[in-house]
């Protein structure tokens, strides 16, 4: 078997193997290629329902003439600058703690990383919104409980250093899961060289081992940078109510800050924002681009972490302060909250916000809406990044496999608002998936969109991982492509994927800027008509929204996981019962 090339078997003949390769090409085109081509389009020639097309230049005029875009853009480098530096910080500190110091709490950072992570950006933003309020915020509240109430003035998630400082928080789960292989792979025979030099170990680790780490620095860096540029939810809930806006804010302001929406100008800075963020990636490839960058080292020996000596329960105070402050706080917030009649209100709990919701036939719809997505969209989407990180994996140089990757990064470029722009100008102008617009089918559809980037990779890594050998066993003792493929290769990739498909539902549900644009008034997420309770003030019923679909996901993903087992147990026992009689009938063999 070709290494370059993807196993084949005729178990539809050529002409329906070719097929369905066109197939699968074709739908990665409109899905994740063509959108883009349209924005273009849609930024020469206006409103995706105009009926007449007029092409010109006049968005671009408009915004390149905007006083306003250059402190868009400002305000957009230093967001995603300082988030960047704040959480490469953070994830290294307990990238380090985790690989390299034996303390109490050790075996918490990583989990615990991944809640960070894993937490909606939109529910993290709303909850620091109320926790850290200078007039009506429980931090607030409670340092004028104690006498110092002047204090609280100082604690303001609506600000420049609030924001940055929750976006650090936030991102700092995400740091530190891309920093942690590094830092532990990193070899540590230079380090310990200098050190029985007589250098300190903490000044080997800045002059030697951090250094030979420069180059994956530099990457994730610029990974989260670009992350931060795409950034919606963060700077609507915390910059926007004083006046901070960054470029994703400002093509939503064109878009809904008029009474007629700007659409030229819209997707003028969306092309924009486009280019700027392809220009960053650009400039990662051209410097990392042929340099390979390796630590000079024989055959180490297992590293064995340090003792934290007389100092290890600052360590562990760090890592309770760290879990107390980005996890506890802003979900004891949340709860808190949606007992409470208003926002700022506390001492009186009561079950209205619960019931409000219960009685709004809008916010029923955006619980069942969101359910629907987050189960049935992201299990699709994982379905299809599996199959497109096979096709990366198996086949890089083919037509297919070469469509895959490209495409697959496309969404990851491209602001959430920037690519629901672009999904909206593909939907209208094609026929049938026209009609769907307003309806949580067509949200769905442009969600699955913008995270397959995540299914593509968590597939991607473990596909690497598994053998070719096993699917050449299956094809030569006369299985056919497809089952071999789900049979084999998606069972093994089975807990990647799992994992997938988790943190896909979760983003579904908690992402802003995607469905924003595609919503209607009759079918909204949770997310959407959660930022619109915000907007109007309602902080309370806004976290019982989100602690309501929470506990939802929750119970269904116990009940579906029930329903897994029992289902595995009964696909099992056919081949236990069968293995079992097959054990008696050798045993009487060889008694007799």
């Amino acid at each position: 078997m070709q290494p370059s090339s993807l196993p084949v078997r005729p178990w539809t003949g050529r002409f329906g193997r070719v097929a369905f390769r066109i197939f699968l090409a074709a739908l990665i085109v409109y899905c994740l290629l063509w959108p883009m081509v349209m924005l273009l389009r849609g930024s020469l020639t206006g409103s995706p329902f105009a009926s007449e097309t007029h092409w010109t230049l006049s968005g671009f005029r408009q915004v390149l003439g905007d006083p306003q875009l250059l402190s868009n853009i400002w305000a957009t480098i230093l967001l995603s600058v300082g988030v960047t530096v704040g959480s490469l910080v953070g994830g290294t500190y307990f990238a380090v703690l985790a690989t390299r110091f034996q303390t109490r709490f050790r075996s918490w950072i990583t989990p615990m990383m991944v809640l960070v992570a894993a937490t909606p950006g939109l529910f993290y933003a709303i909850s620091w919104a109320m926790l850290a309020n200078p007039s009506a915020g429980v931090v607030s509240k409670l340092l004028a409980a104690i006498g110092i109430g002047g204090l609280g003035q100082w604690f303001n998630a609506v600000s420049w250093p609030g924001m940055i400082i929750t976006g650090s928080l936030k991102v700092s789960g995400f740091a530190y899961l891309f920093l942690v292989g590094p830092i532990s792979a990193a070899d540590r025979g230079q380090e310990d060289a200098a050190v029985i030099s007589g250098a300190s170990r903490l000044n080997a680790f800045f002059t030697i081992t951090l250094p030979s780490l420069a180059p994956a620095y530099f990457a994730i860096g610029m990974l989260l940078i670009v992350a931060g540029i795409q950034s919606f939810d963060m700077p609507a809930i915390l910059g926007l109510p004083i006046g901070i806006k960054t470029l994703s804010l400002r093509v939503h302001d064109y878009l809904v800050g008029y009474a007629t929406p700007n659409w030229q100008a819209a997707n003028a800075v969306a092309v924009l924002t486009m280019v700027f963020v392809a220009s960053i990636v650009a400039v990662q490839i051209w410097l990392l681009h042929g340099k390979d960058h390796t630590t000079v080292s024989g055959k180490s020996p297992p590293v064995t972490p340090l003792a934290s000596k007389g100092w290890g329960w600052l360590i562990d105070l760090s890592i309770l302060a760290f879990a107390f402050v980005a996890l506890v706080a802003p979900v004891a917030q949340f709860v808190i909250g949606s007992f409470q009649p208003f926002f700022g209100l506390y001492g009186r709990w009561t079950l209205d916000n619960y019931i409000w919701i219960l009685n709004d036939r809008v916010g029923v719809g955006a619980l069942q809406s969101t359910l629907i997505i987050a189960f049935v969209g992201a299990s699709v989407t994982v379905m299809a990044g599996f199959f497109m990180a096979y096709a990366i994996s198996r086949a890089p140089a083919s037509f297919l496999g070469v469509l895959s990757r490209i495409g697959s990064w496309i969404p990851a470029t491209a602001p959430g608002i920037v690519l629901s722009v672009a999904l909206l100008f593909t939907y209208i102008k094609t026929p049938l998936i026209r009609d769907l617009f307003g309806t949580h089918w067509l949200m769905m559809f442009a969600l699955m969109v913008g995270a397959i980037p995540i299914a593509v990779r968590a597939a991607e890594g473990m596909i690497a991982q598994i053998s070719r050998e096993l699917e050449e066993a299956a094809y030569i003792s006369g299985s056919y492509p497809i089952p071999t493929v789900v049979g084999i290769v998606a069972r093994l990739c089975a807990p990647s994927l799992v994992g997938a498909w988790l943190l896909i539902s979760l983003w579904m549900a908690g992402t802003l800027d995607i469905p924003l644009l595609l919503q209607s008034t009759n079918s909204q997420t949770v997310a959407t008509y959660a930022f619109s309770l915000v907007s109007q003030g309602e902080y309370s019923i806004a976290a019982a929204m989100l602690v309501s679909f929470l506990l939802l996901l929750a119970f269904a993903t116990l009940i579906l996981f029930g329903i897994f087992q029992i289902a595995r147990r009964l696909f099992d026992r056919p081949r236990t019962a069968a293995s079992t009689k097959s054990s008696l009938a050798r045993e009487n063999m060889h008694g007799n």
